[in-house]
Formats: structure tokens, C-alpha cells, sequence
């Protein structure tokens, strides 16, 4: 039942639109009592509007239909025999002898005469006609009333049997749709499977430089179909020398990757998917046989459908005849009846006047004058009963008709509901079929796993090792970094140490004692150690060295020459250690001064030894403003352990970027671009000597015009402010001219950049040379050519976020929401 016809839950049918319909429903099947439908009301226009199977949509009616799943089986009897009620056959007619005889018009007079008799004769005929004419006209209605009824229930099986197709149809729509999306799930995991399968015996098929037979010329067409060759067995890709030592030294012995492998077990699992993968292929085609089956084809659903649409206009065709021939003849039966009623009336007025004027005349001629009336009457009267006999038998052969084709109606709706009813049942078998092929499917995808992580081993082998060397990375980075903020917070204290001695030996020398136990009671100690617990990179010592660039060496190279120490240890724990003691090594010595002796100390040479350092301790607005703090020039201007230290840690964190970019290229499938660290690691240490070297001179100009403007400072205000500025000038734009920044980048600027791959369009991406300082890239209108490095002054950046991956937004391929700049340079410099 409806839309249009599904049958509702219970709870739906108590609502006041589905009775409304149902109502409506109802109305238009009973034709009995549609007013339309009677001879006395509603013109022959609106007779002729009202039809049968009409499109429920239009009109909003509903049916609710039930079937009999007994009826419908295989051992249910076939359906009786429809029979109207009146039969067919011709009706039984009232005779002469059952017509009562008329009484007589005057009671008191009883004789019976011959004239009197044979009035009597007149009446009982015009009576037996009446009788007969009301038994036709009866007869009548009643053939109408069971001929409507009965194409009514063939209407109603047509109703019923549009509701079972409807059902149907949407069963297979419904089981069409999970044909076709179970079939598009498993042709692509088949076609996957095979494929996998495939590539695993290729994986397993070389191992050496030779095959022998037919192994050999199976395994190369098997490779020809997937596109492999003998390099991408796993028993011909060797492994790195230091896996090899590390599988040694755990009493293994393993050259390739497939001695990595469990072979045995990989096979026997291989066998198993490969039973399991030709099982579900065959149960596959068996469901799609089964709902090929049960869906059935286009034309036979057209001839079906054909067939019941062909039915539903033979029962129109049939109402429509029973409307026009079953009410033309009830009405003229009706006519007639009136007729014969009219005659019987006047005969007995005849009659009885007759015999009454036969009594008043005592025996006159009178009474024979009624004769010419009744024989006038019976004349005209003499062909209305031949006529409604012919109708009644026109009529009682309709009545057959209707009867045969309800019989013929109730056998075929029970052979179509019972083959819809075996269509759904086989359809419900196939999608119960397809649930069980689903789970089946989805676990073999898992057991196909396992046959996948054989096939994805090259690959993965090279991420590993891209990994191993990224990690390698990272530990060399950290602990450079370590090294060289020990080496920064070593040089600090020195230089604390000094300016402490320096306070303490000339003006602290004239403070009281309450300034040392009272106000400050830590003046006259030295500045703590600072001893951080580091942990040890444990995880350096137990990757294996499997061939990092060569900026792994140099960066280890350049750190044992920096530090003097030839025999420095490589490993993470010992450069840890090595470091921490570092830090001590330099303020012991400067801190084993006895302060509170300083007193003892000649005034005259505190005096020269402060002069001494005075430059590097008075700190102006002019001189902060060019030289900053005076403690981080001592840093990095005095102690050459910090700067080299510093200059190790910068490199090691480029070393590290560098790997961490290499894995995404290589990951992504692109051409891995040639190592310029070790080149541009050179560079930038000579470049940095060279500007230290600038600087120390640059400082010891400013200390000889610091001690002029000492020796001039009574002159006007003016000159010195002209004197002032042009020092600032000095410091400020000479240093900037020559050195590269690495720490902050700003307008103005000298930025180094190096290529560290390629864009999705193919250009290079330059990175600038930093310190704690990335995501700074150069912009490609500053690019001519594919340089091996920019030299440039920064004219202008742009802080940009990055976006989604793969997009517009992130063409360096960051993280989402990482804040990265594009430079845009003057070149200077490139090569």
C-alpha cells in the first residue's frame, strides 16, 4: 500500500490520511452504490466518466492487500469455478396454472357464467405477462448487481497483482543495485589479489644472477604482465654492509633481502590466499548466475509487464460493456415490466366493468363489447415478452463471459504472485548470499596483507634506510647543539669571572662590609656551574651506519680539529661527556682565584689592569646600539671553542633538514637532487672567519675613535653628535654589507641559499642557510637558471601559513598551519 503500493506498519494504518485513503479506496471498487452508477441519478456523461483501474496516484486512494502464502504454494488446488448468481441458464417463468384466480366483482354473486369465464381467461393472461415481465426485470438487476461484482474482484485482482509487481520491482531494483556495488568491490579487490599475488611470486622468483628452465621464463612472463624485472627480486637486492655485520654478530648470516624473509611460512600462507582467492572467485560467479536467475532479462520483464497491462484493458473493455449493454437492458426491462403492469390495469378495469354492467343488463348484449378491448390490448402487447426473453438471454451471456474471465483472471494471478513470490524468494537467497561474500571479501583483504608487506618490501627497504639515516641525523644535530650551549655558558662564565675580579679589585674593593653580609651577601662569590644532566643518545650507538653523506664525516672531522682533541670519542654518550667537562675544564681555572685577597693587589696595577679592560667593560648607548652585548662579542670574538662549536651545531641542523627533506622527496617518487652540504660548509666557515676577522678590526677602530672622543669631549655638542653618527654609520652598514645572516632575517640583510629539491612543477626550491631560523625560502622570481647556490641582500619577505598538502597553499610540502617566508633577493652572488 502506498506510495504506491507497500503495505504500512500497523501503527500507519490508524492515521486519519491513510483511512481517508483507504475510505476513497473502498468507494471507487464499489460500483453498487456509486450514485453515478444508477439509472436514476447522474446523466450518461457521468456515467461514461466513471472508470476502472484508474492511476491511484492521481485520485490518492489506497489498497491494502493480503496474500495467502498457502494459496500460493505448489500443492494449493486451483481456483473454483466462478458462477454467477443468477446462472447463465434462462429463468424459470411462472405458468398460467400458478396465476390465482382474480376474485369476482361483486362478492355476493358467486355463479359463474360463460361470458364471465372467459373475461377471467383475459385477466389471468394479462397477469401471467405481468408476472413473467417482473420475473425478467428482476432478473435484470440481479444479472447487473453479480456482473458488477464480479468484474469489480477482477478489478481488484488487477489492483493486487500491480502491487505484487510493484514489490517486486523494488525488490529487484534493490538487489540490482547490490549486484552491482558488490561486483564493483570485487572485480577491483580481485584484480588487486591477482595482481598481489603476481608481484609475490615475482618478489620470490631470482635470487643470484642466473635462473635455470622454466622457473625462469614462468617468472619473466609473470613479470612481464606486472611490469617487474629481475632487480625487484628480493633475493637480488643486497644489503647494506652494516646490516649484514649487525645480522652477524647476532649469529645470522644475511646478504639480500629475502633471507630476511620467513620463506616457508610466506609460501605456505601464499598457497592458502591462493585456494581462498579461487574459491571466492567461483562462489562470486555462482551469485552472479543466481541473480542473473532471479532478476531475469529485460524482455521477459516486458512481456510480463505486457501481459498485465493487456489483462487490466480486457477488464476495462468488460466494465465498460457490462455499463452500456447491462444497463440498456435493465432499463428497457424496467420499461417493459411498466408496460405489461399498465395492460394487466386496464384488462382488470375492463373486466370488471364488464361483468357489472352484465349484472345490471341481466343478460345484454353489453357485455360482449369488452372483448375488442382486451384482444386490442393483448395485440399490442404481444411482443414484449419475446423482447425481454432475448435481452435476458443477451444479458445472461454476458454474465458467463464476466464469469469466465474472473476464472481465467484467478488462475493466472495465482500463477504470476507465485512466480513473483519464487523471483523474491531467490532474491532474498542472493543478497543473504551477498552478505556472506562480503565478510569472506573483507577477510581475505586482511589475509592479503600479509602477501603485501613481501611485495612493498624494496620499497620499504628504502624508506628504512632513508629513515635510519634521517634518525642519524637528528642524534648528530643534538648533540652538536648540546656541545655548543655548553661551549656558549662556558664562555659566559669566563667572561662573568672576569668582570667580577675586575668589580671586586677596583671599585668593590672601597665597599664596607655590610655591602658584602648584609645588602649583597653573594657579591664576592663566583658564578655557579651549570652542569645540565644530559641524557645520552643511546639510540645513535644502536642505529647502523648505513652510508650517510659525507657531511656526517666532516661534521665529526671538524669537531675533533676544533676541539684540539684528536682522540675525541665518536660515539653520542662519550661527545656528551666530553662536553660537560668542557665546561668545567675553563672556569676552574678562572674561578680558582682567591677573591677575598685582592686586597692585597697593588692599587697601581688594578688601576692599569682596569684601563686594560676598560674598553671592553664600559658600555655606552652608542656602543649597545652597534656592538649589543659586550659579553656575546666576548663569545664569540675570544673563545674560537664556542664559535666552532656553534658553527658545528648550525651545520649538523642543516644536516638534519637536508635527510628530513631527502625522505620526502624520495618518498614522493621524485629525483633525488646531489649533495652540496660539505661544499657549502666549507664556504660559509671561511665566509665566517672572514667577517670575524672584519669585525676585530672594525672594533679596534672604533676603540681608537672611542679614545678620541674621550680626549674631545669638551667641544660642542654638535660635532660630537656629527661624530657620533657617523660612527653608528660605520658599525652598522660596513658589517652589514659582508656578512650572512643565519640567526634573523630581515630587509636588508645577506642570505646564503642552497637547493634542497624540486617543486611538483619541476623548479628547484632554495632554502636559506640559518641557525634556529627555518621555513625561509627564495622566491622563484629571484631564480635565473638552476644555480647551485644564491648569494643575495634581502629586498622584501612574506609571511605566509601553509595549507593543505599538495595544494597551492603549501608548495614546499609543510605541515598544515606552519608559518614559513618567501624572500625576495638582490643576487649578489651565485654559482
Amino acid at each position: 500500500m502506498g506510495p504506491p503500493y507497500k503495505v504500512p506498519k500497523d501503527s500507519t494504518l490508524r492515521t486519519n490520511e491513510t483511512l481517508s485513503a483507504l475510505r476513497l479506496g473502498d468507494e471507487e471498487d464499489n460500483f453498487e452504490e456509486s450514485p453515478i452508477t444508477k439509472s436514476t441519478g447522474g446523466s450518461s456523461d457521468q456515467k461514461q466518466q466513471h472508470s476502472i483501474l484508474g492511476p491511484t496516484e492521481r485520485s490518492g486512494s489506497k489498497r491494502l492487500f493480503l496474500f495467502s502464502k498457502r494459496a500460493l504454494s505448489e500443492g494449493a488446488p486451483e481456483p473454483p469455478i466462478c458462477v454467477l448468481d443468477p446462472s447463465p441458464d434462462p429463468l424459470t417463468m411462472p405458468a398460467l396454472s400458478d396465476m390465482p384466480t382474480p376474485p369476482p366483482a361483486v362478492p355476493s354473486e358467486s355463479k359463474a357464467t360463460p361470458l364471465r369465464m372467459a373475461l377471467e381467461v383475459y385477466e389471468r393472461q394479462f397477469m401471467l405477462d405481468m408476472a413473467k415481465g417482473r420475473t425478467y426485470a428482476d432478473g435484470a438487476d440481479l444479472r447487473l448487481a453479480a456482473c458488477r461484482k464480479c468484474v469489480s474482484e477482477q478489478a481488484v485482482i488487477a489492483y493486487a497483482l500491480r502491487a505484487a509487481v510493484s514489490n517486486l520491482a523494488d525488490h529487484r531494483a534493490g538487489a540490482s543495485r547490490e549486484r552491482n556495488q558488490f561486483r564493483s568491490e570485487f572485480m577491483d579487490a580481485e584484480s588487486s589479489h591477482s595482481m598481489l599475488l603476481r608481484k609475490f611470486e615475482a618478489r620470490l622468483s631470482w635470487k643470484g644472477e642466473s635462473v635455470e628452465g622454466d622457473r625462469e621464463s614462468g617468472a619473466q612472463s609473470t613479470l612481464g604482465a606486472t611490469g617487474g624485472n629481475k632487480s625487484d627480486s628480493l633475493g637480488n637486492i643486497a644489503l647494506h654492509p652494516s646490516l649484514v655485520s649487525a645480522a652477524r654478530s647476532a649469529g645470522r648470516v644475511m646478504e639480500s633481502l629475502l633471507d630476511a624473509v620467513p620463506l616457508e611460512r610466506e609460501r605456505a600462507w601464499a598457497g592458502k590466499c591462493q585456494i581462498a582467492h579461487e574459491r571466492l572467485a567461483t562462489s562470486f560467479q555462482e551469485l552472479d548466475s543466481a541473480f542473473a536467475s532471479a532478476l531475469g532479462t529485460s524482455t521477459s520483464w516486458n512481456d510480463e509487464i505486457q501481459g498485465d497491462l493487456n489483462c487490466e484493458e480486457a477488464v476495462k473493455k468488460l466494465f465498460a460493456e457490462v455499463e452500456e449493454v447491462g444497463v440498456r437492458i435493465r432499463d428497457s426491462q424496467a420499461e417493459r415490466l411498466a408496460i405489461l403492469t399498465s395492460n394487466h390495469t386496464k384488462a382488470t378495469m375492463i373486466v370488471s366493468a364488464a361483468i357489472k354492467h352484465e349484472l345490471d343488463s341481466e343478460g345484454g348484449p353489453g357485455a360482449n363489447s369488452a372483448f375488442p378491448d382486451l384482444e386490442s390490448l393483448t395485440k399490442s402487447s404481444s411482443n414484449i415478452i419475446p423482447s425481454m426473453e432475448s435481452d435476458d438471454f443477451i444479458l445472461a451471456e454476458l454474465s458467463k463471459r464476466v464469469a469466465d474471465a474472473k476464472t481465467e483472471a484467478m488462475k493466472r494471478m495465482r500463477l504470476r504472485l507465485r512466480k513473483i513470490s519464487i523471483s523474491q524468494s531467490a532474491i532474498a537467497r542472493a543478497n543473504s548470499s551477498v552478505t556472506v561474500l562480503r565478510h569472506a571479501l573483507a577477510q581475505q583483504k586482511t589475509d592479503m596483507e600479509h602477501l603485501e608487506h613481501v611485495v612493498e618490501l624494496p620499497a620499504s627497504y628504502r624508506d628504512f634506510i632513508a629513515e635510519i639515516r634521517r634518525r642519524r641525523a637528528y642524534c648528530v644535530a643534538f648533540v652538536s647543539n648540546a656541545s655548543a650551549l655548553l661551549e656558549r655558558l662556558n664562555a659566559m662564565r669566563t667572561d662573568e669571572v672576569k668582570m667580577r675580579e675586575k668589580f671586586l679589585k677596583g671599585p668593590g674593593r672601597h665597599l664596607m662590609p655590610a655591602f658584602f653580609e648584609i645588602f649583597a651577601p653573594t657579591l664576592a662569590t663566583s658564578p655557579p656551574f651549570f652542569s645540565p644532566q644530559l641524557p645520552d643518545m643511546v639510540e645513535l650507538d644502536s642505529l647502523p651506519d648505513v652510508g650517510e653523506n659525507s657531511s656526517r664525516s666532516s661534521l665529526l672531522s671538524s669537531g675533533n680539529t676544533g676541539s684540539g682533541n684528536e682522540n675525541a670519542p665518536a660515539n653520542s654518550s662519550s661527545t656528551l661527556t666530553d662536553c660537560q667537562s668542557m665546561q668545567h675544564a675553563p672556569s676552574s681555572s678562572k674561578n680558582d682565584m682567591d677573591i677575598e685577597n685582592t686586597s692585597d693587589v697593588p692599587n697601581e696595577s688594578r688601576n692599569n689592569e682596569n684601563d686594560d679592560e676598560a674598553p671592553h667593560l664600559i658600555v655606552s648607548a652608542d656602543d649597545n646600539s652597534a656592538h649589543g652585548d659586550v659579553i656575546m662579542n666576548n663569545v664569540y670574538q675570544e673563545d674560537s671553542a664556542a664559535r666552532i662549536a656553534e658553527n658545528r651545531a648550525n651545520h649538523a641542523i642543516l644536516a638534519y633538514e637536508n635527510a628530513t627533506l631527502r625522505q620526502a622527496l624520495e618518498r614522493a617518487g621524485g629525483k633525488l637532487p646531489p649533495s652540496y652540504l660539505d661544499d657549502k660548509h666549507s664556504d660559509t666557515n671561511q665566509t665566517f672567519s672572514e667577517a670575524s676577522q672584519k669585525i676585530s678590526s672594525l672594533e679596534a677602530e672604533m676603540l681608537a675613535l672611542k679614545a678620541e672622543l674621550e680626549k674631545s669631549k669638551n667641544e660642542a655638542t654638535e660635532l660630537k653628535k656629527i661624530l657620533s653618527g657617523s660612527k653608528m654609520k660605520s658599525t652598522i652598514t660596513t658589517p652589514r654589507d659582508d656578512k650572512i645572516s643565519h640567526t634573523s632575517f630581515n630587509v636588508g640583510d645577506v642570505g646564503l641559499f642552497m637547493p634542497t629539491g624540486r617543486s611538483k612543477e619541476g623548479k628547484r626550491i632554495y632554502l636559506a642557510f640559518h641557525t634556529n631560523c627555518p621555513h625561509r625560502y627564495l622566491s622563484y622570481d629571484s631564480i635565473d637558471g638552476a644555480p647551485d647556490y644564491v648569494l643575495g641582500r634581502i629586498i622584501y619577505q612574506e609571511e605566509r601559513v601553509a595549507g593543505a598538502v599538495g595544494t597551492d597553499a603549501n608548495p614546499y610540502g609543510l605541515h598544515t598551519g606552519t608559518k614559513f617566508w618567501i624572500l625576495t633577493v638582490e643576487t649578489l652572488k651565485k654559482g
